[in-house]
């Protein structure tokens, strides 16, 4: 067959169709494949910046939370040491009104005036019984003092002598005025003192609960 004879324009026309679709495809793949390269690049940017974001948010978070701690721990701290200087203060104020109360104690056991301007001895009789009872009220038993309460007894060179046990409980047991006031004027420092202690608790107690 002859050179002449070939269909070289279809050929060439068919070569040129050809080298231009490639062209067209190798244009659009290398652009997909760049919108794509953008497009992952792009999501990848925002993945990073929302992990980013939220890292922050949580470590304001933890910050705050932080802060927030601190400052109720520096309250608690302030509140247990105003509780102490409260609780300190109160102690010295009773302990004052104590020998304030203790100074007054004679002038209102030795004597008393009746309805015409009449000074009198006093003499008030507190049986044994009373003495028992007395000091049952306040938790101690006959043979000494429990619970750091003190007892009342008589003063030296007061004690009754011996007595039939019939009517033990009704003798004179030698307890004055004198002595039932210094023992209250003992005693009642100490139970103001544990009511500050437990109102003082209870307060600390409501300020780490808020």
């Amino acid at each position: 067959m002859e050179l002449k004879s070939l269909p070289w324009r279809g050929m060439l026309i068919a070569l040129g169709v050809a080298v231009v679709l490639g062209g067209i495809y190798q244009k659009g793949y290398l652009h997909g494949q760049g919108d794509a390269t953008l497009a992952g690049n792009a999501a990848l940017s925002e993945l990073q910046a929302t992990f980013d974001r939220e890292k922050r948010e949580q470590t304001d978070r933890d910050n705050a939370a932080l802060r927030a701690w601190q400052e109720r721990y520096q309250a608690q701290v302030l509140a247990a040491h105003q509780a102490e200087v409260g609780y300190q203060a109160t102690l010295a104020s009773l302990q004052q009104q104590k020998q304030q109360l203790l100074r007054k104690i004679d002038d209102v056991t030795q004597r008393w005036i009746d309805e015409q301007g009449q000074p009198h001895a006093v003499q008030c009789v507190f049986t044994r019984g009373f003495v028992q009872q007395y000091n049952a009220a306040f938790g101690v038993a006959e043979s000494g003092a429990q619970n750091g309460a003190a007892t009342v007894t008589a003063q030296p060179g007061q004690a009754p002598g011996p007595v039939h046990p019939a009517d033990a409980r009704l003798r004179d047991s030698g307890v004055t005025q004198r002595d039932i006031l210094a023992n209250i004027t003992d005693n009642g420092p100490q139970c103001q003192a544990l009511s500050a202690q437990v109102n003082g608790l209870l307060d600390y107690i409501e300020g780490l609960q808020q």
